[in-house]
């Protein structure tokens, strides 16, 4: 199962706006991060080629890597071979079923004319009770007829179904790309035998990212979601647009790497900000600071 999960899960450095000009503006600290996602292989096998690498770019439904699928033609030939003969026997099932209903039902006519001739006292009632025995006879061997066929109709379906899923598995052989982005990690080389659900590639899309900053309570009345705020790279002139997605309904203590120890013991909230990565300056791990104004 292709999985979601946060690369340098590092919480993000508070700072309080304080010995700044403008004392109308908080500024607080973050550090870049993206979405990524994790591509594993579904067929387990040998690793046969790779088709990308760690910092290319990606894109959605292109291959990365192919896994061997030899085992899996050599099924789907025997299933093919078991279909091909389950056919004849269903023909023969047929034809079995088409003989006994012509059998009962000429059976069945001919022992309504004796009937009829018993009550005229033509025949025996001896001759009357044989046909009706050999009636039931051929309504066991038209149910018997029935239940084989039927019985080859559902041998078929189930081969079919489980040549279906070796057609899948062959299908998922070719690992490809859930999106459109760049390759973070690599974990396996060309050659490895590889397990079902072992990771093979570690994708983001960093044209879209987000920091994550923490605020006291009584900063948080100026925040509200959707809202614009403006993130400045660190050592660096270049400003960026964010928007708040995700604000956090509960307080927790501030992360371990924050700056001081009266900090630390502080109740803060947790604020997502997501930015679009205009030409890619944004990188994973890059600090920023996250300005927007301290309101009323």
């Amino acid at each position: 199962m292709r999985t979601l999960s946060t690369l340098l899960l590092l919480p993000a450095l508070l700072l309080a706006a304080c010995g700044d000009d403008d004392a109308s503006i908080m500024r607080f600290t973050g550090i870049m991060d993206a979405t990524t996602v994790r591509v594993s292989a579904e067929t387990p096998g040998r690793l046969l080629s790779l088709h990308a690498d760690e910092g290319e770019p990606v894109y959605r439904d292109s291959v990365l890597a192919v896994i061997e699928t030899e085992r899996l033609g050599y099924q789907i030939d025997q299933n093919d071979a078991r279909l091909a003969e389950l056919a004849h026997q269903t023909e023969a099932a047929t034809l079995r079923l088409r003989a006994a209903r012509i059998q009962r039902d000429n059976l069945l006519r001919r022992y309504e004319r004796f009937r009829s001739l018993l009550a005229q006292d033509a025949v025996t009632q001896q001759t009357v009770d044989d046909l009706q025995t050999q009636v039931d006879a051929a309504n066991a061997e038209l149910a018997a007829a029935e239940a084989a066929l039927a019985g080859s109709r559902s041998k078929r379906a189930q081969i079919q179904a489980g040549l279906s899923i070796v057609r899948k598995q062959q299908s998922d052989a070719r690992i490809t790309s859930p999106i459109d982005g760049r390759v973070l990690l690599r974990y396996a080389e060309a050659g490895e035998l590889l397990g079902p659900g072992a990771p093979v590639f570690e994708l983001a899309d960093l044209r879209d990212m987000w920091t994550r900053i923490y605020m006291s309570e009584t900063q948080l009345p100026a925040l509200r979601l959707g809202q614009q705020v403006r993130l400045h790279v660190d050592g660096s002139d270049t400003v960026f647009e964010g928007t708040v997605s995700w604000i956090s309904d509960k307080a927790e203590f501030t992360p371990k790497t924050i700056l001081t120890e009266e900090t630390r013991t502080a109740l803060v909230y947790a604020v997502k900000v997501k930015v679009r990565n205009r030409n890619d300056i944004l990188k994973i791990g890059m600090p920023v600071t996250v300005s927007l104004p301290r309101g009323e």
